[in-house]
């Protein structure tokens, strides 16, 4: 059992290894994956996307935003977070985007951009968030202001490129446009 509890362990922290570089400069953009962790692969292409125009991007489960969002609380107040912060999320991503963002505005963090694609229901933004982008194929997951909420909301259908749930962020017309918006939040070009 021990030999086998090591390298599961060795396994994990690979896995969960979720920090960001520890500089002071640049962005951090973490995007998320739906269900089961073996759909949104756009998640993946976009991630390699900004990687290759040399912006800090990864990509992750859903279940993985809490963990990621207290490591940069605990950055923060060791002043190691590389701002601006941007999330991206598809399906249950796009939900774990809306608690991220609240998240780190209820720890005084600003969330600078905020991308979802078909949240599977509606999503309320309270604090932290300061753009926020909703790219829908359907009308299952609107995202709307709550209290607090003093960023900007905007709804992107996205159908008549030929988008559904299942291939919203791998359609390359709402890749473009999703990468339009990060690139010009990190100060990256096309």
């Amino acid at each position: 059992m021990k030999k086998l509890f090591l390298p599961l362990c060795a396994v994990f922290a690979l896995a969960f290894n979720f920090a960001a570089p520890r500089s002071a400069s640049g962005a951090e953009v973490y995007l998320f994956r739906g269900g089961f962790d073996i759909f949104s692969t756009g998640m993946n292409q976009m991630a390699s996307q900004l990687r290759s125009k040399k912006v800090n991007a990864s990509a992750h489960s859903f279940m993985a935003w809490q963990s990621i969002a207290k490591d940069i609380v605990k950055r923060a107040k060791e002043k190691k977070v590389s701002y601006p912060i941007i999330c991206l999320g598809h399906s249950f991503g796009a939900d774990a985007v809306q608690e991220f963002a609240n998240y780190l505005g209820q720890n005084g963090i600003t969330t600078e951009l905020v991308i979802g694609f078909d949240a599977t229901g509606p999503r309320t933004f309270t604090k932290g968030a300061k753009k926020v982008v909703n790219y829908r194929s359907s009308h299952i997951g609107p995202y709307q202001k709550g209290p607090g909420f003093r960023g900007t909301i905007t709804h992107v259908d996205v159908s008549r490129f030929g988008a559904n749930h299942f291939t919203i962020e791998q359609v390359n017309e709402v890749q473009a446009l999703a990468m339009k918006e990060v690139l010009a939040k990190t100060g990256r070009r096309r």
